[in-house]
């Protein structure tokens, strides 16, 4: 039998004795009074009297102690079932309590911002510190005031008996009141509020207010609370009852079929089955009642008969006139499913037995017994909740329910070759999770800044790195937006943690460097379609199965802010569009899966201005996520008849739908949130798996879009011996390839580069791409094999000078090549005197001087040009053997030097220049030179003459400046600072951006290194 039941039997008990036990008394008085007045009856009267008073007495002696012992058990059945909160005085310590204790994590601390609500469980409310709250997780009973109970016996003493009654999950409350008591009445709602709202979990109530009297003065201490959505505006007009009538009744009919279904009769018996509550409790407080039509009062009449089964609830104060019918007085009728109180004029006869005072209550649970209500609660009570629960609506809606409850209880136990599942959020029945299998292959995920989306994707990579191994599922990440989120996924200075399953780690990731991780996936996709078609096999179960030499891991692409890559409307935005075509609608087949996530979906160029692309992309995305967002993003996002994400307003508030955004497969969920110390746990346990079961694992390929590129960290340079790199693993572009192109090995087994020796490679820089480590300029013994740089960035045209002469040099024995510095700027003087203590510590000569010594620089380069030309016409070609590196620091700024013509030869400094740029490659005589613009470089080349240095890199200058030099091909990247352009005409068909190394740096004398 339920605690309510129970009290409300006991409590009808109770009158029933009591109305015995009143009539005996009355008796006894009447037979006693006559004795005294001397009335004399007969013996025989006397002694039937006497026999009948001592049957009488002994009769009542057992009723009063059956109705002690009734009134003892109804008391304490009223004190347990409405504990702390529910039932302590305003002067109890608790409600003063300093404490504030954490959400209850779950669905009920989701409440104000998820929609999701449920009991708080066997901890302390979240709004206060206190003690449990009872049974269930929910006080039974909710405290009004006192049942007053008259003496069993003549001089015995008044008995006060607790009174409760029951509200949420159980039933409505109706009060009926004269307008010269109202005031009683309001402040009994206000004091039983405070309660409700002090027991439940923040946010885990709803509060709708009607106050057409006083337009909500009397609940005005709640009003911090509408800011929160606890309780929302007061209504004050009859249309807007109606209205708010008609919400209710909606949730009511939702939660009638969607939650409850036919399998149960309310929602605390589905929570009693083990089904998470998922819904707030609703309480629509009406503060008068005015006259409805008929359907709103049909409407009423339901929400009060269905509602409490559904957590809706009812609060109503009515007017009444004196002498009106019981319960509700005259022309009130009374709420279905409703405990009644009301004022003592509306109800009985003075003369009854057990009449009740002016100024007194009766209750429906105490029959004739009169009740005393408990005094409206001090404002500072009021105060002392509302700003608890506040704190407590605040902390849920930031933080949200913890992920370490989602988490497995081991590591990497889960096999994905059906697929990949990994819960997330918290629902309405229980975890939600996100599954990327052969039906919902891709996901697509939106929400407007702060609204958790970064959340989410941490929860889905840390939650399917916890449950799938390395050889289960691999990752690529890419961030395109300045946030940090995935750097926690790579090695840091003090932290060695790396994700075991990241292939690749984009952190403020270029455009380009995003489309060639689209690439790689594409690659990886061609390469498992050959061997699926050479075994037979027609999906990845198939390959997994026929194939045991290789676990085929399951695939996902993460890109937050994936937009990035398709705006503006250029040759890189659409290969991204091309890329993501195919892998959307290829992938399902070979463990291919995309999850790319975005605050807007509207606005980007490469879709909307290339005809079905939106619709052949992201048709292909049946699983889709809305965090909070505008109505338009909502249907940009979901469908375009689904506004749902437009009335999200919690952090990690979101809507879930498996069905491509049709509105019937919404699913509202809370994200749940990635405590520190969890993660940091989890870390420790994934670092622990990696030594003990993949020692040999490598970190992820991690590119930084801020972070400059270390020419002594790369390990391109690392893998130099004093050869060439090799020409066989030299791409288009001129670079240098390592490894499989997959991002997790960049360089040889070996650590080494083979091959036979041939033309040194200048480094230049790292490219946006997963392979290879560093490229740049091949300087071979051809016609225009120079290196200009261009622009006015003196960091980063300085940086790549050094590296691409230092990279030269790492290539070459000791003593087979000799270097010229020039810094003609004076600024540069010191970064030409660093260059050469890195050469000369690798065995070159190398020779600095300034701008007064370029001409004879110049001149003793074209003298050797000459001289080694005619050697080898004379079939003398030792000379030659040895490659001469002029590298010369703003040549511009010694124009007019060059200018002069020697008064001798008749030679200008320009005639020695030519003739270096023309001739010199073919003799082993290489220019690096830096011009601050390219009009400079075409001046002192000459008319006709630009081909005559084939590759340039420019860096600081816009894309129109470089149109001509790049062969008449737009530039539209890479000329930003720490970025530069590379075009080597001989080996490219476009430019390629790339970011340039670091200068070098000087380290102490006793250092023979070199710090990039």
């Amino acid at each position: 039998m339920s605690g309510t039941r129970r009290a409300r039997l006991l409590v009808s008990g109770i009158s029933e004795n009591l109305g015995v036990v009143l009539s005996l008394a009355d008796r006894l008085d009447v037979q006693a009074a006559r004795l005294e007045a001397g009335e004399g009856p007969s013996a025989a009267t006397v002694t039937l009297d006497a026999e009948t008073i001592n049957e009488a007495a002994a009769d009542l002696a057992g009723n009063l102690e059956g109705v002690r012992l009734a009134l003892s058990e109804a008391a304490s059945l009223a004190r347990r079932h409405a504990p702390a909160f529910a039932g302590a005085g305003w002067d109890a310590p608790e409600w003063h309590s300093a404490s504030v204790a954490a959400p209850v994590a779950g669905p009920a601390a989701a409440g104000s911002a998820g929609g999701m609500a449920g009991p708080a469980g066997a901890a302390s409310p979240a709004g206060l510190g206190g003690p449990v709250i009872g049974p269930g997780g929910q006080p039974g009973l909710w405290r009004l005031g006192r049942i007053l109970v008259p003496p069993l016996a003549r001089g015995g003493r008044p008995v006060e008996v607790p009174l409760a009654v029951p509200l949420l999950d159980a039933g409505n409350l109706q009060i009926t009141t004269t307008r010269e008591r109202r005031g009683e009445a309001v402040g009994l709602v206000r004091g039983l509020l405070t309660r409700v709202l002090a027991s439940a979990s923040p946010g885990a109530v709803r509060v709708t207010v009607y106050d057409p009297h006083e337009l909500g003065a009397g609940l005005a201490g709640f009003a911090p609370l509408r800011a929160h959505g606890v309780v929302g505006p007061t209504l004050t007009s009859r249309a807007r009852l109606e209205a708010a009538l008609a919400e209710l009744s909606a949730e009511v009919g939702r939660i009638t079929v969607d939650r409850l279904g036919g399998r149960f009769d309310s929602l605390r018996e589905r929570e009693d089955a083990g089904v998470p509550r998922g819904e707030p409790w609703r309480l629509l407080i009406l503060l008068g009642l005015p006259p409805l039509a008929d359907e709103a009062a049909r409407t009423l009449e339901a929400v009060a008969a269905q509602g409490p089964s559904c957590g809706v609830h009812i609060i109503a104060v009515v007017e009444a006139e004196e002498g009106a019918d019981a319960p509700g007085g005259r022309g009130v009728p009374s709420l279905p499913r409703a405990e009644t109180v009301t004022a003592a004029e509306l109800q009985g006869d003075p003369g009854d037995v057990g009449a009740v005072m002016p100024g007194g209550w009766r209750t429906s649970m105490s029959g004739l017994l009169g009740c005393a209500l408990d005094d409206a609660p001090p404002m500072s009570v009021v105060a002392q909740v509302t700003t608890r629960v506040v704190a407590g609506v605040e902390q849920a809606v930031v933080r949200g329910p913890d992920l370490g409850g989602l988490l497995p209880p081991g590591l990497w136990e889960y096999e994905s070759s059906a697929g990949v599942s990994v819960p997330v959020a918290h629902g309405p029945d229980g975890a939600v999770g996100l599954t990327f299998d052969d039906d919902t292959v891709h996901c697509l995920v939106g929400g407007q800044a702060g609204a958790g989306k970064s959340t989410l994707l941490l929860d889905v990579v840390y939650g399917l790195a916890a449950r799938y191994g390395p050889d289960q599922l691999r990752f690529h990440l890419l961030d395109f937006k300045e946030g940090l989120e995935f750097a926690q996924f790579a090695q840091r200075p003090g932290d060695p943690f790396f994700l075991p399953h990241a292939d690749t780690v984009g952190i403020e990731s270029d455009r380009e460097f995003g489309v060639a991780v689209l690439r790689a996936a594409r690659n990886e996709m061609q390469r498992r379609s050959v061997t699926m078609r050479a075994l037979g096999a027609r999906d990845l179960r198939g390959l997994r199965a026929a194939d045991r030499s290789s676990p085929w891991p399951r695939v996902v692409v993460v890109v937050d802010e994936f937009q990035v890559m398709l705006t503006p409307l250029d040759t890189v935005a659409r290969e991204a569009v091309s890329l993501l075509e195919v892998l959307a609608r290829q992938g399902r087949a070979y463990g291919i899966h995309l999850l790319l996530a975005s605050q807007t979906l509207s606005g980007i160029d490469a879709l909307d201005a290339t005809a079905g692309k939106r619709g052949s992309i992201f048709g292909q995305f049946a699983l889709r996520v809305a965090l909070r967002t505008s109505i338009s993003e909502s249907r940009v996002l979901l469908s375009t008849a689904n506004e749902a994400a437009g009335a999200l307003s919690g952090v990690g508030e979101a809507i879930v739908n498996r069905r491509n955004g049709h509105p019937v497969g919404n699913e509202h969920v809370r994200v749940a949130y990635p405590d520190p110390a969890v993660l940091a746990e989890l870390r420790e346990q994934l670092s622990a798996m990696v030594v003990r079961a993949v020692p040999a694992m490598r970190p992820p390929r991690v590119f930084v879009g801020h972070a400059p590129a270390v020419l002594t960290d790369n390990p391109a340079f690392q893998a130099l011996a004093g050869r060439p790199v090799p020409a066989s693993g030299d791409p288009a572009g001129g670079g240098a390839a390592y490894g499989s192109g997959t991002g997790a090995a960049l360089v040889p087994a070996d650590g080494s580069v083979d091959g036979s020796a041939g033309d040194p490679l200048a480094f230049v820089g790292v490219p946006l791409d997963l392979a290879p480590p560093a490229v740049g300029v091949r300087l071979a013994r051809l016609p225009g094999r120079h290196l200009a740089v261009l622009g006015p960035l003196r960091r980063e045209a300085v940086g790549m000078l050094q590296a691409a002469a230092v990279s030269v040099g790492a290539q070459s024995a000791p003593g087979s090549l000799v270097v010229d510095i020039v810094a003609v700027d004076p600024a540069t003087v010191s970064a030409a005197e660093t260059l050469a203590s890195a050469l000369r510590r690798a065995g070159h000569p190398t020779y600095v001087t300034d701008v007064t010594g370029l001409r004879g620089v110049l001149a003793s380069a074209g003298a050797e040009i000459r001289a080694r030309e005619e050697a080898a016409l004379a079939g003398q070609s030792g000379a030659a053997s040895t490659t001469r590196l002029l590298v010369v620091f703003a040549l511009d700024a010694g124009r007019a030097g060059l200018e002069a013509r020697d008064d001798a030869s008749r030679r200008s400094g320009l005639d020695d220049l030519r003739t270096l740029t023309r001739r010199g490659p073919a003799a082993g005589v290489h220019l690096l030179g830096w011009w601050r613009a390219p009009s400079r470089l075409a001046d002192d080349l000459g008319p006709g003459h630009r081909d005559d240095i084939a590759a340039w890199v420019a860096t600081g200058l816009p894309g129109g400046d470089l149109f001509g030099l790049a062969g008449h091909r737009p530039v539209t990247a890479g000329t930003t600072p720490n970025r530069a352009v590379l075009f080597d005409r001989h080996v490219q068909a476009e430019p390629r951006t790339v970011v340039p190394f670091a200068p070098l740096e000087t380290r102490s004398g006793a250092d023979n290194g070199t710090v990039v």
